[in-house]
């Protein structure tokens, strides 16, 4: 296996480029257990890529260092991206000297996981290092519980605290409707919040294999089984109050993706998306968009363009 060191890499400054396009996910289902010594939540939960996407250029520079640019709605620059994060990481991994230009245009309104896993995909075609998808989930799993899903997909259950991935070979038919409200949610204090009550976990996970054994992803979409649920919105009063007034509305059922607070609504036709979305621009409730599942993930995990 090849792996560059640090006079290959310097030679490569000022030179290539590589282009993602990393998408965005909803969870499914979600299931979420007894707290780990850890510190994490061992949970169960079933994810769909969807085609809305963010796009990422990853260039070589001559300047030394690693310089990220972001446009499109807001995001952090510097360490406390995770694109950023990754691209030294996986440097410092494979004893790199990075010299990169990187440009993230943001088109998803929450969660960086998968840009994260877009710019492992391209530093490993970038510097040449031939990293199977195992190796680059072993990357991608120090940088988030759910950064290793987007090595996958575009469908699979995650177990663990989430980094331990497997493809279903199913998929999810039905049209969906993201609702992104301008609330901020902590996802690490709905989860400080959650109890644990094996009863009722149990129950939810039997649901949940029960749609898996029949290969049934759009019935399980449809009933939103997620253990956060009730703690976010007993935790964000807000948010509950626009599930309320949305299914007031004749929307829905109206569930939550994750840890919120995103929202979303499934239909059986476009037509029925988008009367949703004029309904909630009109009462000027959130943020709409109406979006599709992947049914292959290759042309969004891979390279698009590379010039190396």
């Amino acid at each position: 296996m090849v792996r560059p060191g640090r006079e290959r890499c310097a030679s490569l400054r000022g030179r290539g480029r590589v282009s993602l396009r990393p998408p965005a996910k909803i969870n499914i289902s979600l299931v979420v257990f007894q707290r780990r010594e850890d510190g994490y939540h061992e949970l169960h939960t079933v994810m769909g890529m969807i085609d809305l996407c963010d796009r990422l250029d990853i260039e070589g520079s001559e300047t030394p260092g690693i310089q990220l640019e972001c446009g499109g709605i807001a995001s952090p620059g510097g360490p406390d991206n995770l694109v950023y994060r990754a691209a030294e990481m996986l440097a410092h991994e494979h004893h790199i000297e990075p010299a990169l230009k990187i440009r993230l245009n943001k088109e998803i309104p929450v969660g960086a996981s998968s840009d994260a896993a877009s710019c492992l995909i391209g530093l490993n075609r970038f510097w040449k290092l031939d990293l199977s998808t195992e190796e680059l989930s072993q990357h991608a799993a120090r940088l988030g519980s759910d950064v290793a899903f987007f090595l996958y997909g575009p469908v699979a259950q995650c177990t663990g605290r989430g980094e331990t991935v497997q493809p279903l070979p199913v998929r999810c038919h039905r049209e969906l409707l993201l609702i992104i409200p301008n609330i901020h949610v902590s996802t690490a204090y709905v989860y400080k919040n959650h109890s644990y009550q094996e009863r009722r976990e149990t129950e939810r996970m039997d649901r949940v294999r029960h749609y898996l054994r029949d290969g049934n992803l759009d019935g399980l979409l449809q009933e939103g089984i997620n253990s956060l649920t009730p703690t976010c919105l007993r935790l964000f009063e807000p948010l509950a109050i626009l599930r309320d007034r949305l299914e007031e509305l004749g929307i829905g059922p109206v569930h939550m993706s994750g840890s919120g607070s995103c929202l979303f609504a499934s239909s059986d036709s476009k037509e029925q998306s988008a009367q949703w979305a004029a309904t909630i621009e009109a009462h000027k409730l959130a943020d709409v968009r109406m979006v599709q599942f992947l049914n292959h993930a290759e042309p969004f995990l891979e390279v698009h363009h590379a010039d190396i």
